[in-house]
C-alpha cells in the first residue's frame, strides 16, 4: 500500500486520550494504521488542570500509537470539547460597487474576514466559521454563490469559538511533548463527519456525544451546522454514583459499570449478584445487580432530560426529521437506545 499522506489525530477526552494514525492513499481512501490509548489524567471537561499529568498521559498515548503505526509524529491534529467551546450565529453583507458583479471566492472571503474582525481580542479564538446559507440581493437563497451575478451578497454563518486560555494551555501541553500542533477541531464536528450521512444533515439531525465528563450536541439542518453545545455531564457521574452507593473505589465502579451495567432494569433478565473484592481485601462485597442498574438508569434519565431541554431550547427539536444519533463511550451502554426513546 502506497503511503501518500499520514494524518495523526489526538482525541483529548476526560476518560481517555486516543492517538489515531491514518494513511490516506491516492484515491482518498483512509486506512487506520495505528492506535494508542491512555488514561486521561490532568484533564477535566476539556480543561488542563495539571500540566505535568496531562503531558504524561498525552505522551503515553502518542508513544503507543507510534509503536503500533511504526511512524514518528511530527505534527498532530487535536480534537477537543468543553464548555469553553461555543457556537454563535453571525450575519454579514457586502454591497458591490460594480453592478451585476460575478461573485468569486474573494467576495466570500471578504464576508469571512468581516466576521474574523469581530473576534480579534485576547479572550476568544475562532476554530471554525461554517456557512449556513447565502442571500443574493436580499431575495434569492443560495448555498454556493460563486459564479452567480448580483449586487449584494449576505452570508449567514455558524462561528465556533474557544476561550483563548483553554486553547493556548492545550497547545502548550502538546508542544511540550515535542510535537507541533497543526490544527484544532471540535469533537462533535469530527464525530458528525464520521457518522452522519449527508441526507441526515440535510433533513435535520442532532448528534449527541456522551463522553466521560461532557455531553456534546451538534444540530444539522439543510446540510449545515446550526448549533453546537457542550454540557458538563457524562459517564463520570454514573461512576461516582456507583462508587458512593456501594462504597467502592471509582476505578472498581467504572469496571463493574462497563461489565455488568444496563441502561434500564426493564431488560434485566436475571436479578443476580456481583461479588467484588473489598477495599480492605477481606471478605468480598456483594452487589445486587438490580440496584446497580437502577443507579445507572436514574442518572441516565437525568442526563437525557437535560439534553432534551437543550434540544427544545435550540428551536430545532421538532425539525429533526432524521432524529438523534448517539455516540461517545456512554452510548455503548446496553439498551441505551430503548431508554432514550422513552
Amino acid at each position: 500500500m502506497a503511503k501518500n499522506k499520514i494524518f495523526v489525530s489526538l482525541d483529548v477526552g476526560s476518560s481517555k486520550i486516543a492517538t489515531i494514525f491514518a494513511d490516506i492513499d491516492e484515491t482518498g481512501t483512509m486506512y487506520i494504521i495505528g492506535l494508542g490509548e491512555s488514561q486521561s489524567k490532568g484533564i477535566d471537561k476539556g480543561n488542563i488542570i495539571s500540566s505535568a499529568d496531562a503531558i504524561k498521559s498525552i505522551k503515553e498515548s502518542i508513544s503507543l500509537g507510534e509503536a503500533a503505526a511504526g511512524f514518528k509524529v511530527n505534527g498532530i491534529f487535536i480534537n477537543i470539547g468543553g464548555h469553553h467551546v461555543e457556537s454563535k450565529k453571525e450575519k454579514e453583507s457586502i454591497t458591490f460597487s460594480m453592478p451585476n458583479k460575478e461573485i468569486d471566492q474573494d467576495d466570500v472571503n471578504a464576508l469571512i474576514e468581516k466576521i474574523n474582525s469581530k473576534y480579534k481580542n485576547e479572550s476568544t479564538t475562532i476554530l471554525h466559521i461554517i456557512p449556513t446559507k447565502y442571500i443574493l440581493d436580499d431575495e434569492d437563497l443560495v448555498y454556493d454563490p460563486i459564479g452567480l451575478i448580483g449586487n449584494k451578497l449576505t452570508g449567514e454563518f455558524t462561528v465556533i469559538t474557544i476561550k483563548s486560555s483553554a486553547y493556548n494551555n492545550l497547545k502548550k501541553v502538546v508542544e511540550s511533548v515535542g510535537i507541533r500542533v497543526l490544527d484544532l477541531a471540535v469533537n462533535p464536528i469530527a464525530s458528525a463527519t464520521s457518522v452522519l450521512y449527508p441526507e441526515e444533515k440535510e433533513l435535520g439531525v442532532a448528534l449527541i456525544d456522551i463522553g466521560g465528563g461532557l455531553s456534546d450536541i451538534a444540530i444539522y439542518k439543510n446540510g449545515s451546522l446550526e448549533m453546537l453545545k457542550s454540557i458538563p455531564i457524562g459517564g463520570h457521574l454514573i461512576t461516582k454514583d456507583i462508587a458512593y452507593r456501594f462504597k467502592i473505589s471509582r476505578e472498581l465502579a467504572e469496571t463493574i459499570k462497563i461489565q455488568y451495567g444496563l441502561a434500564t432494569v426493564e431488560y434485566l433478565d436475571i436479578d443476580d449478584h456481583i461479588d467484588i473484592p473489598s477495599r480492605e481485601g477481606d471478605e468480598n462485597i456483594r452487589i445486587d445487580r438490580k440496584e446497580l442498574v437502577e443507579t445507572i438508569e436514574w442518572r441516565l434519565r437525568e442526563i437525557f432530560e437535560i439534553l432534551k431541554k437543550e434540544l427544545e431550547k435550540s428551536g430545532f427539536y421538532d425539525k429533526l426529521t432524521s432524529g438523534i444519533v448517539l455516540t461517545g463511550g456512554v452510548s455503548n451502554t446496553p439498551y441505551i437506545k430503548e431508554l432514550a426513546e422513552e
